[in-house]
């Protein structure tokens, strides 16, 4: 059987012989002198051929000494549509010896290493990595692209156990304290922390769970604040920040990120805190937190996220709007309703969805009813500052604590004034909350904010009866 006629009767349907024809056909282009028979095979196979098992079987049989430019075909034909079923084989054979090994067919091979490839192509793209040249730095930095980006614990296995170099030392970096060896790292002499904020940028977000695994192993002060600078070098969620930095165990480190949040968001470092002994170093930030933690004390077992249980046969009535789904329309004729408990609805959902402006939300504020000046306050926090005293009692109790737990602790001196002393004018049944809030607010503002000086680079004058100075070159002064 010539090959051509092989390549027909590899498709042969007839009726009972077709099935002897096909597999005659397989051994015949397997076996065949030339590599346009297992190319042949290889396109059947991403076909999805009904003799898939037997063509793998037959190549299976291959031998890297004797079928060596057949192996390196198979290699380039399954580069250009990597597939599981055939990267099984190439797995088994790996690359032959002596084959020749052009940059843009590698770059081929290892860019079939991605985050979403199966197992076996990983595999099979770490078989061909293994045959590589170890002292060509070219190629092994296109070996440290592919790890990074797929994630293969046999490309990291194999860097380590190769030696392999790659061209910057900031993929070393990585490469060691992504695999827990910070000894390695230190031989890179990162004085000034670069190569870890490089490393950093580089790595994927579970690169980046690990290294803060090996950084929070590690008792080295110089390698902690590298990290800590690695952090803040790159555009990242601030909850991961928050998190790596607890997972590191770095104390001034959480602290110092702070300054960025909302007072909602550091209660739970509040939390943190009041469980461990760690405290940042400096005496000022430790002063700062301890005060924080007297004041969440009092708060006893209140949770931010959490509230009591309701009465049998109640629902929240915010959750029961939630359940409902209303439609962008039922939400429009919702803020037209008679009824406060509907237009309430509309605008407590209604601003989620951008159905709802400033000018409606204040009109709310200021209505008759309490149940829309609820709803107003609590979606815009900013608004219980400028309103007085509400007779209802849960206008003040929701709506206070959703404007103090919404407060930036980055801010002007005038409001760590106004905080300060707001600390003595906290009466009624929660009074000692909101005290409490307060105190934890202004522990931490009194660090960042207690003393700033704002300088206004504007040429305008700050007072209307300002004295305004224009050149006047035969004046003297």
């Amino acid at each position: 059987m010539t090959a051509d006629e092989a390549k027909h009767r590899l498709y042969d349907t007839t009726f009972l012989i077709g099935a002897l024809w096909r597999r005659a056909a397989i051994k015949a282009l397997a076996e065949g002198p030339d590599s346009s028979g297992v190319i042949a095979l290889a396109q059947a196979l991403r076909e999805g051929h009904p003799e898939d098992g037997r063509i793998l079987s037959a190549l299976r049989q291959l031998s890297p000494l004797r079928d060596g430019k057949k192996i390196a075909a198979l290699w380039a034909e399954w580069a250009q549509a990597p597939g599981p079923g055939l990267a099984r084989i190439l797995s088994a054979l790996g690359w032959p010896p002596g084959g020749t090994l052009e940059t843009r067919f590698v770059r081929a091979v290892l860019a079939a290493a991605t985050s979403a490839a199966a197992p076996e192509v990983l595999q099979a793209v770490a078989a061909f990595a293994r045959a590589l040249p170890v002292k060509d730095e070219s190629l092994n930095d296109g070996i440290y692209a592919a790890w990074i980006r797929c994630q293969s614990a046999e490309l990291e296995k194999l860097i380590d156990e190769q030696t392999r170099q790659a061209s910057s030392p900031a993929l070393e970096a990585l490469h060691a304290l992504v695999s827990g060896r910070p000894e390695r790292y230190a031989e890179l002499k990162d004085a000034d922390g670069m190569l870890l904020v490089h490393a950093f940028s580089m790595a994927p977000e579970p690169f980046r769970a690990r290294i803060a695994r090996t950084v929070g192993a590690s008792s080295d002060r110089g390698l902690l604040a590298n990290y800590r600078r690695a952090l803040s070098s790159v555009t990242a969620d601030a909850a991961r920040n928050i998190e790596n930095l607890k997972l590191v165990g770095d104390e001034d480190g959480l602290f110092e990120v702070t300054r960025s949040l909302r007072l909602l968001e550091v209660l739970d470092l509040c939390e943190r805190w009041s469980a461990s002994a760690g405290r940042p170093a400096g005496t000022q930030q430790r002063a700062a937190v301890e005060r924080a933690l007297a004041a969440y004390r009092t708060l006893g077992s209140f949770k931010v996220e959490d509230s009591s249980p309701l009465p049998d046969g109640l629902v929240d009535i915010f959750e029961w709007w939630r359940n409902e789904k209303p439609s962008d329309a039922q939400l429009r004729s919702d803020l037209d309703a008679p009824d406060p408990f509907q237009k309430a609805r509309g605008l407590y959902l209604g601003r989620e969805g951008a159905l709802v402006d400033d000018a409606r939300l204040r009109a709310a504020a200021a209505s008759e009813h309490w149940p829309e000046r609820l709803v107003a306050r609590l979606v815009e926090p900013d608004l219980f500052s400028e309103a007085e005293q509400d007779h209802v009692f849960w206008v003040n109790a929701c709506a206070g604590d959703a404007s103090l737990l919404h407060a930036p602790i980055d801010g002007m001196p005038e409001d760590y004034a106004r905080h300060t002393a707001l600390l003595g004018q906290a009466r009624g049944p929660i009074g000692s909350r909101s005290r409490a809030f307060l105190e934890i607010l202004c522990a931490f503002q009194g660090v960042f904010v207690a003393s700033s000086i704002v300088v206004d680079e504007s040429a305008e004058a700050a007072d209307r009866g300002a004295v305004e100075i224009e050149d006047a070159p035969r004046v003297d002064f």
